[in-house]
């Protein structure tokens, strides 16, 4: 991708965040809205894992493939254990305090999306990885602003300003990893994806997923759009 291409996207990056995080701000988003999406989300994060990080990473790191998937995995498993608010739960709490330890804990996940997508543009990856990091930090920014409009800690001015800075994460983590990792070999970099693909793994399966089926007189709308999710990763398989 072109340096231009790339800054682009993540100027892209930026402005659908902030627009996520803004919103709640003004009008919160019916359940039944929010779970549509957050079900399309988990089969882009599931689908973009499977049918193209994955396999861009296996034949250089062979059978080590393993340890940075897992170490991804239980790297957000730890942080949304004792650091983290759950996104499926921050969709249906009608109060929810949000405190700072949960705010830098969901910034630390964006800046891990970041360095995502700067090692995915040394693999010619970038554009799907920027995919599932556009499609999932909007449903992220809109719930945490959510959560914090709910908790009625912070008033609209600061919660602007705290999405603002948040909406920043993605894209400077993006930017120091390419800085980083340009001139490293191909064995970190998909080193790298492989903790990526863990840390997508565990969001869509964790907090993600349980959106699909948590409705059950509606709940084929949310499963076709997981479906939807999934599709549209094999198809850019192909073209991207």
């Amino acid at each position: 991708m072109e340096k231009s291409s790339f800054y682009f996207f993540l100027t892209f990056i930026f402005a659908i965040t902030l627009v996520g995080g803004w919103i709640p701000t003004v009008r919160i988003w019916s359940k039944s809205t929010f779970k549509l999406i957050i079900s399309f989300c988990a089969g882009v994060l599931l689908g973009a894992v499977f049918f193209h990080i994955l396999p861009e990473s296996a034949p250089v790191l062979g059978d080590n493939l393993g340890y940075p998937v897992m170490v991804g995995f239980l790297l957000i498993f730890l942080m949304m254990k004792f650091i983290m608010v759950h996104p499926c739960e921050e969709g249906e709490c009608d109060y929810h305090t949000v405190g700072l330890a949960a705010y830098i804990g969901i910034g630390i996940h964006s800046v891990l999306d970041g360095v995502a997508i700067g090692a995915g543009s040394l693999m010619n990856l970038s554009l799907v990885i920027i995919v599932a990091v556009t499609l999932h930090k909007f449903p992220a920014a809109l719930a945490l602003s959510s959560m914090l409009v709910k908790g009625g800690e912070y008033g609209r001015r600061k919660i602007l300003w705290s999405m603002f800075i948040f909406s920043l994460a993605t894209p400077l983590g993006a930017i120091f990893a390419l800085a980083i990792l340009k001139n490293m070999d191909d064995v970190l970099v998909a080193t790298v994806l492989g903790v990526s693909a863990g840390t997508f793994l565990f969001i869509s399966i964790s907090d993600l997923l349980p959106a699909v089926y948590e409705e059950h007189q509606k709940g084929f709308k949310n499963l076709l759009s997981f479906c939807l999710g999934i599709f549209v990763m094999i198809l850019s398989k192909g073209l991207i």
